[in-house]
């Protein structure tokens, strides 16, 4: 019953995985966010999945932060920006 029910609204783990991955990246719209959630609400592997995809997400923000040496801060200067403007100008 639950599964034919999942297979009548498009809550099918293929039809799913889409929708979590794209949920890290921004909010979804309401009817996508309620389908997710049902979903969710019923499928432990889909569960795991979505636990198992923020745990990568969470590692590889923080390996990249600490792999910048210069951390959050990456702005030039006002110094450095007037350097390579009189740099590109005296260049033809």
């Amino acid at each position: 019953m639950m599964n034919a029910m999942m297979k009548l609204f498009k809550m099918t783990c293929e039809d799913t995985s889409p929708l979590l991955s794209e949920s890290l990246d921004h909010p979804l719209p309401l009817g996508k966010r309620l389908r997710v959630k049902i979903h969710l609400a019923m499928c432990k592997f889909c569960r795991f999945y979505v636990n198992q995809m923020l745990i990568i997400r969470n590692l590889a923000h923080r390996i990249g932060r600490e792999d910048d040496p210069a951390g959050e801060d990456r702005r030039l200067t006002d110094e450095a920006k007037t350097r390579i403007k009189l740099e590109l100008k005296n260049h033809p």
